[in-house]
């Protein structure tokens, strides 16, 4: 019989993040009934936050999470508060004029604002820090890029001020940023969300129905009833009406933490092509690299490696603790926040700045809820169209099908089987146990590829990750994998239709 078993010795668990160290304290179970006013799906910064704005609105409120609340993108977040965003001004004055820049500003100083004053008000102990915030090139073709952004953000009276240093070309900081710990922040936030509104845990939304009397959303607990909904779950899990997957790709970060000897309190990002994102968390040096598009770069293994060798090259230092985290950019630089139907809302995209982002969602959602007209309607549309959105979601839809095929390489799956014209994956734990999941993403039947150091199986088209027995980590997917697990001794001697991958 012919050997089909690759064997890799490994376990089943993901990798955590820095922030991930403190475990919240398990809630118990609560009864709670599946009609409500207004439903928020998703449990992170913007959902959550959300749920806090409307806690007091007279109205029943309740969120739910796939998982537990604020242990997805948030917990894996670089957790930096800052309107100082790489290029985004200069970027967004060249394609829709200075007063959409200037709005965009707005937004982000704002959310600087309503952040740091619920932490103040609420008295939340979440380590929150005013720092200063550096943006840099070492590259002496971007000096003229960092130089134009400083001149904006005067014109709009920021204070910025130009830096030297040995080790780069140029400079510039502003202040009135902040840091702080994303899950100390969102655990005291639910604290006093849970007062008013019911936070479900571990509830997986698959798919939203218009009814007269609002909405039913099909749930893994059942059907929930609501007048309005919020999705707020990071990546929206429909393709209609918003077309997301296509006025958007995923960007995905690597970032490395180690403790240091002399901690600093201020924070930087460069412009260049090649990240380094720097900042600090009381002895703990945090460093993000090593950016890229998911579907240019799938072999993840080879990538984890180079982070942790870009680290050790700039500090002098191992790593303590790496993770990924990932991130949906829009095509023309704006989030995609507000109504997309009637009493229908979408909050995603956020560009990599989900703390501001995030925040200033949950502020022009319930606004509207309320009956308030948001300054920033109009500028984060969801359901807008423009000639840059157009043409950049023509050209990536290309890059879909350019990884779609490089999915289907030898090189980039080690281990499967075919049978009956279906790829399966392989994976044989530390306990002998061989995990067999099929190789198809639910989402857009993109091809999976295993990612050997989380012991994952990711879908290198719109980040929807599956642990090892196919269960789902990250959507959009909304259901899990058809799987098999069985001990190697067990082996299923009578399939006629076997290839193997060595």
């Amino acid at each position: 019989m012919k050997e089909i078993y690759h064997t890799m010795k490994g376990d089943n668990n993901m990798k955590h993040s820095f922030w991930e160290r403190s475990r919240r304290k398990k809630e118990q179970p609560i009864a709670w009934e599946k009609e409500t006013d207004i439903l928020i799906i998703g449990g992170g910064i913007a959902g959550l936050t959300t749920a806090y704005f409307l806690k007091d609105c007279g109205k029943k409120v309740l969120l739910i999470d796939k998982g537990k609340i604020g242990r997805g993108v948030t917990a894996r977040t670089t957790a930096k508060i800052t309107y100082l965003q790489k290029t985004i001004y200069q970027e967004l004055k060249d394609r829709f004029g200075e007063e959409t820049s200037k709005k965009y500003y707005d937004s982000q100083k704002e959310a600087i604002k309503l952040l740091t004053g619920i932490v103040e008000k609420e008295k939340i102990a979440c380590d929150l820090m005013e720092t200063e915030s550096i943006l840099f090139t070492l590259e002496e073709d971007n000096i003229s890029r960092i130089k134009r952004e400083a001149e904006l953000l005067q014109a709009w009276k920021e204070e910025i001020t130009p830096i030297t240093h040995e080790k780069i070309k140029y400079g510039i900081k502003g202040k009135n940023t902040y840091t702080f710990h994303p899950l100390k922040y969102i655990d005291g936030l639910q604290k006093i969300v849970r007062k008013s509104v019911n936070l479900i845990e571990n509830v997986i939304a698959t798919q939203i129905t218009e009814k007269e009397a609002g909405y039913e959303i099909e749930t893994s607990a059942g059907t929930i009833k609501a007048q309005t909904v919020v999705v707020a779950c990071h990546y929206p899990f429909f393709l209609i009406p918003t077309l997301i997957p296509l006025k958007t790709y995923i960007k995905r970060e690597y970032v490395n933490a180690a403790r240091v000897e002399e901690p600093k309190n201020f924070m930087a990002i460069n412009i260049d092509s090649s990240l380094h994102s720097i900042r600090y968390y009381k002895d703990y040096l945090i460093y993000g690299s090593l950016d890229h598009k998911l579907n240019s770069r799938i072999n993840y293994q080879q990538n984890y490696e180079e982070s942790r060798k870009q680290f050790q090259t700039y500090f002098q230092k191992e790593p303590e603790y790496t993770w990924m985290n990932q991130d949906i950019i829009s095509h023309d630089g704006l989030p995609f926040i507000g109504e997309i139907k009637e009493n229908l809302f979408l909050a995603t995209a956020f560009n990599a700045w989900g703390m501001t982002n995030g925040t200033i969602s949950a502020k022009l959602i319930s606004d509207e809820i309320l009956g308030h007209t948001s300054p920033y309607h109009s500028l984060f549309d969801p359901t807008r169209n423009n000639i840059t959105l157009m043409v950049n979601s023509f050209v990536g839809s290309f890059s879909y099908l350019k990884v779609y095929a490089q999915s289907l390489w030898k090189k980039n799956l080690p281990i499967y089987i075919t049978q009956a014209g279906v790829r399966y994956g392989l994976y044989q734990d530390q306990e002998g146990t061989i995990h067999k999941i099929k190789l198809v993403c639910p989402h857009m039947k993109c091809s999976l590829v295993f990612n050997k150091e989380e012991k994952t199986w990711d879908c290198p088209c719109h980040g929807s990750r599956f642990d090892l027995d196919g269960n789902i980590i990250e959507g959009p997917a909304k259901e899990s994998l058809s799987k098999t697990t069985y001990k190697k001794e067990e082996d299923a001697n009578n399939n006629s239709e076997e290839d193997q991958n060595e």
